[in-house]
């Protein structure tokens, strides 16, 4: 009987692949692959054995003709790079297999796994698929591009460790910096995320960056983009996941835990839905003080901005009439009339001081980098057509709540 052997020939250099397949592929009259791979091979191959080439974009073509030589009697191997399970040739020959009714026999149809790219870029760089881990094609050559961004979400949302397969092409440059903008509404800036280039091939090229500092325009095809999780960890220029939630960042209880009691700081939460024509002052002028600035004005208010400088940002609100602003340093006499005060300076002093300023007068006042010195603290916040969501972690952990909200906005559109 014929055999049609689906060869995974692992993911570049030949020591990575497996003994059986190589006894596989040494049993076989023809050889079917991509030209690369092909010549990957040129040392394993003999002399009588036929090869036959084809280009990308031909897998079904590919599959058909496999089929039909090893229907005619002929052994024949189909390879593969990395694992030929996955993202490679043996679904499409299954495919061709079904249309044509297989029943299991003519030809016998044998799939030798190997190494895939993942498994050897998480052995060249640690352990980062320590923990539950997914990978995901970034190409809609063949799924819907709706159909990839859910699945995007969801393992951002499952806090998978994510490899992105596919990642960047020349015509498709945009997707792998988007999936890393929802990635980063659900986990901390400093995950890791690997870059592994030719894994295992004599250019390889392997770098580890964290997520806040990820650029996709350094990745190509030949990349595959491995992202850790929310646990994931850097160690000696190694990577590694931890197997559980119990060694980074998790809440242990301990014998001195204590309860809900006198000493607890009680909130109360709050909408502010009805600014309009009250004075908010904004003391600062860097990214904090400006996000505290749009939300004021989608509420109405009348913002002034205390600050020797301007983002580009609050300078084109300036420009545009939406707010005042006292091109200085704070002054005492700054929160006078105002109904709602920000401390959002870069120096803790100052913020210290607006703080007991305002409170000293009961004025409202959220003070950014030190919230149990003001009176209350901002949440992050959703608006939607019929729903407003805020998050808050009473100011200590601002980052958190943004990835809680960002994980119930996401709910709330599906």
């Amino acid at each position: 009987m014929s055999t049609l052997s689906l060869i995974s020939i692992g993911p570049g250099d030949l020591d990575y692949m497996l003994p059986a397949a190589m006894g596989a592929l040494r049993r076989a009259d023809v050889i079917i692959g991509y030209q690369i791979y092909l010549d990957q091979l040129r040392k394993l191959i003999a002399p009588h054995q036929e090869l036959i080439s084809s280009q990308l974009g031909q897998e079904v073509q590919r599959a058909t003709h496999a089929i039909d030589l090893a229907s005619q009697g002929k052994n024949v191997a189909m390879v593969s790079s990395g694992d030929i399970g996955i993202y490679a040739m043996a679904s499409p020959i299954f495919d061709v297999l079904r249309e044509r009714e297989w029943s299991g026999s003519e030809p016998h149809v044998e799939v030798f796994p190997g190494v895939s790219a993942i498994q050897a870029t998480a052995a060249q760089i640690g352990a980062p698929l320590g923990h539950d881990f997914c990978t995901i094609s970034l190409s809609d050559l063949l799924t819907p591009w709706p159909v990839i961004q859910k699945r995007v979400k969801a393992a951002a949302w499952g806090d998978f460790v994510i490899g992105f397969y596919n990642p960047r092409s020349k015509k498709r440059d945009w997707q792998l910096g988007w999936a890393m903008d929802v990635l980063r509404d659900f986990r901390p800036g400093e995950t890791p995320v690997v870059i592994a280039r030719n894994v295992t091939r004599p250019d390889e090229d392997i770098s580890v960056v964290t997520l806040a500092d990820f650029d996709p325009t350094v990745v190509d095809m030949f990349t595959l983009v491995l992202v850790g999780n929310s646990q994931s960890y850097v160690l000696a220029d190694k990577v590694a996941t931890p197997r559980g939630y119990t060694e980074k960042g998790q809440p242990r209880v301990t014998d001195g835990a204590s309860t809900q009691g006198e000493h607890d700081i009680l909130s109360y939460p709050v909408s502010l839905t009805q600014l309009t024509g009250k004075m908010a002052t904004v003391i600062g002028g860097g990214p904090v003080a400006t996000r505290k600035v749009r939300g004021l004005l989608s509420v109405g208010a009348n913002v002034m901005v205390v600050s020797p400088d301007l983002t580009d940002t609050l300078q084109s609100l300036l420009d545009e009439g939406h707010i005042t602003w006292l091109s200085r340093k704070y002054e005492t006499q700054d929160i006078d009339g105002a109904t709602i005060v920000f401390a959002a300076t870069n120096e803790r002093d100052v913020n210290r001081e607006i703080g007991e300023v305002c409170n000293r007068h009961n004025i409202l006042c959220s003070v950014a980098d030190a919230p149990k010195e003001g009176s209350f603290h901002s949440m992050a916040v959703h608006r939607g057509e019929d729903v407003v969501l805020a998050v808050g972690t009473q100011g200590e952990t601002p980052g958190k709540a943004k990835q809680v909200r960002n994980q119930l906005r996401w709910l709330l559109d599906q």
